[in-house]
């Protein structure tokens, strides 16, 4: 009951802020702008709902992240970086744990870090995925 009750607080202090206002707002112009340049409508419209998904999260957030998070806001950065990486998991390993392993563990332990990669990597291409230009 108490995550309900978290969530509705959340959900409230969207509308007091005028979050919705102005993703409507917002979304209006996109589409707008899709349809003068002849982009599909199904397309635009899956843009505009993960734009608001991940607002929402982001809104949402809070100091007590997972493991997961952590890991995937690295992803985050490594992706949105300019910066060309020839191995990204030497940015991902948590030297702390790598270091005391064996050569067995620490295979093991790389083997299981490029599968949370890969699939985060996934994740985050298709929270960023953009099939179309928007012109503002």
């Amino acid at each position: 009951m108490d995550e309900f009750r978290k969530e509705a607080k959340e959900a409230r202090t969207r509308l007091r802020k005028g979050f919705w206002n102005d993703i409507i707002i917002e979304r209006r112009n996109i589409i707008e702008n899709a349809t003068k340049n002849g982009q599909d409508i199904k397309v635009v419209n899956e843009f505009c709902k993960r734009r608001i998904i991940n607002k929402i999260r982001e809104m949402n957030k809070t100091n007590d992240l997972s493991e997961e998070d952590i890991m995937y806001k690295k992803v985050c950065e490594i992706m949105s970086s300019n910066e060309v990486l020839l191995n990204p998991l030497s940015k991902l390993i948590n030297h702390d744990i790598y270091d005391k392993l064996n050569e067995n563990a620490k295979q093991s332990y790389i083997l299981k870090l490029s599968e949370q990669y890969v699939k985060l990597k996934e994740r985050y291409d298709n929270e960023h995925k953009k099939e179309f230009d928007i012109a503002y």
